[in-house]
């Protein structure tokens, strides 16, 4: 079996409503604890970053799910590779509300700009998801 991670950012739908991210969630939890994967969601009312971990079957199909998912727009790959350990092993999915942790400095981009992950790339993006998961 291939482990990999797969790191994307997305912005809300139009169509979003409130009780969305709970369904999100939910559904998440459940899928990830039956298909072994794991990860981390970031979610600050407006973007998504988000970090999947398994096996590259599992995490293709995964990402073509949140693709065609309407509650998302403009989803963006912005990291995809083999991995020989997981980064996210406690949780099948770790939710973060970015306000949670929104004055940290971490969260600010070279330029001091606010939370962006569509200017993120590669292992960028992934250092953010691993650091606003050591803030929990």
């Amino acid at each position: 079996m291939y482990l990999v991670s797969l790191v994307y950012a997305s912005i809300k739908s139009p169509d979003w409503c409130d009780d969305d991210i709970n369904e999100i969630l939910t559904h998440a939890e459940a899928y990830n604890s039956q298909s072994d994967v794991t990860g981390v969601l970031c979610f600050n009312g407006e973007t998504f970053l988000q970090c999947l971990e398994g096996s590259r079957s599992v995490i293709n199909a995964l990402y073509r799910k949140i693709q065609n998912d309407k509650r998302h727009d403009h989803v963006m790959l912005l990291d995809y590779k083999e991995i020989s350990e997981r980064s996210f092993t406690e949780w099948n999915m770790l939710y973060i509300p970015v306000s949670s942790v929104e004055d940290d400095t971490t969260l600010r981009q070279p330029d001091n700009t606010a939370f962006d992950p569509f200017r993120l790339r590669g292992a960028s993006a992934l250092s953010l998801c691993r650091e606003l998961a050591s803030h929990v």
